[in-house]
Formats: C-alpha cells, structure tokens, sequence
C-alpha cells in the first residue's frame, strides 16, 4: 500500500511540514517503505490530491496532516474509491477526530501510522457534503464560527477555545423554530443546538454522544431546548464529559427538561421561523434553513494505529480490501 501524506502548512499555529517531513522520512526508512509528501497550496488541495491518487486504482493509504478540515477535504476526495484508505495525522488546533479513537501522540506517532489498519466506517451525508465526525447546528455552530477568535489568544488551545465561544454564544439570545422528521419519528419545537452523530467527539474534546459508533449504519441525534442562562454553564461540564446520557441511552435526570435523544438512519431539519440556521459538518460552517442527512454504511476505509485498532467501536477491520471480518 502506498503511503501518501498530505501537509495542510497553514493548520495549527506553526507549518507542521517542517518537524514533520523529517519524521515521516525516518519512519518511512525504518519500516522499508517510500513515502510520497504532498504540501497543500490553496483551500481545496488537499481534496484535490487525495482525488488524484485515488483514481489510480492502486492501494493508497493517503495521511490527512492537519486538522479536522484537512481530514474532511481528504475524505471528499476519495468517496467512491475503495482502494483508498484515509489516515489523520494531527496537527491542527482542534482534532476532534482522532479524539474518538485515542489521543493527539497516539496518532502523531508515525511509526504507529504506517503500521495503521485500515477499517471500514460510515460516513454522513449531506448537501454540504460528506462527514466523518458530527454535523451540528444552532448555538454550537455559531461557537464553531467564534473559536478562530478565541484560538489567536495566546495560551488558549482547542477545549478553551471552544468553552469561552460557548459562553460568548450564550451571552446572546439564539434559538429556532424546527420541525424535524427522522425516520418514523416527528416533532416540531424551539432548540438552541442540535447534533447529528456519527462519531462521539467534538468542539475540543466535548462527547455529544458517548454511546455513538462509526460503524452502526446509524446517526446518534441530540437535541438541546434554550436552557437558561444561568443554568448552562452548571451543565456544559456534565455535557462535555458525556454525562447527559447514561448506561442505555437514558437522558440523565438533570438533562430531562431539556434534552431529547435518538438514533436513526436519516434524518431532515426545517427552519419554521426563517432564520438561517449556522450549520456545521466537521468544523466547516454555513447558513442553512433545511438540513438532511443520513448514514451511509461502511462509506470509506480510515487508517488506526494498531494500539487503538483492537478497541476502536467494534469496528470491523478490513483484511484486505475486499472481505470484512470483525475485531
């Protein structure tokens, strides 16, 4: 398998290609193999790369380095291509992603990383395009536009970022009117954030759905009425560390009022009072009055280091690209 990597130089705060390449050579030397390393130049690059190998027919494993956004433009580009596998070296500000399977080092390891197993996960798809991870809206989508701001203040990383967004969002009135139609379910009410889950993680380490699996053909919805204000900074840490949903699915008693979840298979949002919701898929944001989307089954192939492979959601493991067993 070919093992390709493709540097995003403006994610994070420092170009990673400078430490990185060096690695990426030594590791490559050490496990015999020849890396190809591709430096991104405009938004964009990285999908169009990934598109470029993928249509070679041959086996690729092409290495995401950067950050979320990096990994979804990586993702794009090999949809429809089962000899192309995706792996995601971190190095951008808030890596959501590897956060669903181990830790940034765990990842950043790259003697781990081409040693990586290929797994077949699904993906969610929407208008905006596919997703790996959560596509969310309402007040969490307008944080995700905040954090840039928050990330330029010296010391504040991905988790601090995110949590003073939330209590600048906060600060402000944001709710919408919805009418939301999910498989047999239907229901229309006021919500000040919403969740679309295929992984666990996100907006810096926060667990939306701790229960969630990449590899269910199903979409853990969370849904969160206008909680008030001097109430939501008591929850945001019971929030942050999965404690909304206990053993079961069940909402938690200090949740109840306010939160309702559920899984399906698709699911379609309406916006009923006009207003635009900010939408965001991975951490790419946009204004939206309708939303869909739904799972599709074992979409594209994602690489793990092996440490994380054998605890990595029951995900089956590709022997080979051509027959699925299970972990």
């Amino acid at each position: 398998m070919q093992p390709v990597f493709i540097i995003n130089p403006t994610a994070g705060k420092l170009d990673a290609s400078v430490a990185l390449i060096p690695q990426i050579h030594a590791a490559a030397s050490r496990a015999g193999v020849k890396p190809i390393v591709e430096i991104t130049r405009r938004p964009g690059h990285a999908c169009d790369l990934a598109a470029k190998y993928a249509a070679s027919g041959e086996e690729v494993a092409l290495y995401a380095c950067g950050g979320d956004g990096t990994l979804n433009e990586v993702l794009q580009g090999v949809i429809g291509c089962p000899n192309a596998a995706v792996g995601c070296v971190p190095c951008g500000s808030g890596n959501d992603y590897v956060r669903n399977f181990g830790t940034q080092a765990q990842f950043l390891d790259i003697d781990a990383q081409l040693a990586a197993k290929p797994f077949a996960v699904d993906l969610i798809q929407t208008p905006q395009g596919y997703g790996i991870d959560i596509y969310a809206a309402g007040i969490d989508a307008q944080v995700a536009n905040g954090i840039p701001k928050w990330r330029r203040v010296p010391l504040c990383g991905g988790t601090t970022a995110y949590t003073l967004s939330i209590l600048e969002a906060i600060c402000s009135t944001f709710k919408h009117r919805l009418r939301i139609t999910a498989d047999d379910r239907r229901l229309e009410d006021t919500f000040m954030m919403l969740a679309v889950c295929n992984g666990q993680m996100y907006g810096g380490g926060y667990c939306a759905a701790p229960h969630a699996s990449m590899a269910d053909g199903l979409l853990d919805v969370v849904l969160l009425k206008p909680i008030p204000r001097l109430k939501l900074p008591g929850l945001l840490g019971g929030y942050k560390r999965g404690e909304h949903l206990a053993a079961g699915d069940a909402v938690t008693e200090k949740f109840k009022p306010y939160l309702t979840f559920f899984r399906t298979s698709k699911i379609d949002i309406e916006v009923l009072d006009g207003n635009p919701l900010i939408t965001t898929l991975d951490g790419e944001c946009s204004p939206q009055l309708t939303m869909h989307a739904e799972a599709v089954r074992s979409a594209t192939h994602i690489l793990l280091p092996p440490a994380l492979a054998e605890t990595a959601n029951k995900t089956p493991v590709l022997a080979g690209y051509g027959r699925v067993t299970n972990v």
